[in-house]
């Protein structure tokens, strides 16, 4: 018998989706907690995984009696959320990789820095929050304030970077900041890629074997999206090093 942090910690996934779809429709802090307890000594009694048991998270929310709303934003935000991180991380990574294929040096200037760093420090807490189980980020409002900052501030670095009017605090080979721009957006590609197919076969496997069935998730097809940004990255390269 495991203890209701450890179900938690080992599920952790359906756990945070299925805390997102009672919160979404309206669950308080004890009716949250008191069906948590229900669906993890349900699940411990029978030794399988709450989802193999009771189904997709949001539909067993559902028939629980808290049915999310309609509209809800959050499945597609999910997939949003490493996209919009790799066009951050591309709008620094191309801006290092042109300079690195036309053997320029790479210059950061103060007002670079602090737009830079401020995109940073977007990503990393958003990146922390979510990882701790936090899903404020995925309210629409949020998620679009939020990144709609980071991406004006990663735009604004690279614009300000050709700029003379401001002291430089960096000069040097862009290799360096090019290769972990690149290998960051491919590998956020990959583990998203195998997390969306994971959780697909998950959802398929519930739908024959629990009796809820049918999950809601997006096909598998969704995967395609997170390699976007990784082919636009490689294109660029190869027209910047063809016309350079």
């Amino acid at each position: 018998m495991t203890t209701l942090k450890e179900w938690s910690t080992a599920h952790r996934r359906w756990v945070d989706e299925f805390v997102l779809s009672l919160r979404l429709a309206g669950a308080n802090p004890t009716q949250i907690a008191d069906l948590l307890t229900e669906a993890h000594e349900a699940s411990d009694a029978a030794g399988k995984d709450p989802e193999g048991l009771l189904g997709p998270p949001a539909d067993y929310a559902a028939s629980r009696g808290f049915r999310a709303p309609s509209r809800d934003a959050t499945p597609l935000l999910r997939i949003a959320l490493p996209v919009v991180v790799q066009v951050l991380m591309l709008l620094i990574g191309s801006y290092a990789i042109r300079d690195w294929i036309t053997g320029a040096d790479l210059v950061i200037n103060v007002a670079t820095l602090v737009c830079w760093v401020l995109m940073a420090a977007i990503v990393f807490v958003v990146t922390a929050t979510s990882a701790w189980g936090s899903t404020a980020i995925y309210r629409v409002g949020v998620f679009v304030a939020v990144f709609g900052i980071a991406i004006i501030a990663g735009a604004a670095g690279a614009i300000l970077s050709r700029r003379d009017a401001f002291p430089v605090v960096f000069t040097g080979m862009p290799a360096f900041l090019a290769v972990v721009a690149a290998a960051g957006v491919v590998g956020i590609a990959i583990v998203s890629t195998l997390g969306r197919l994971r959780a697909t076969r998950r959802s398929a496997a519930a739908a024959r074997d629990a009796a809820q069935g049918g999950g809601r998730r997006g096909p598998a097809a969704w995967s395609l999206v997170f390699w976007v940004v990784p082919v636009f990255m490689a294109v660029d390269a190869g027209y910047t090093a063809i016309t350079g």
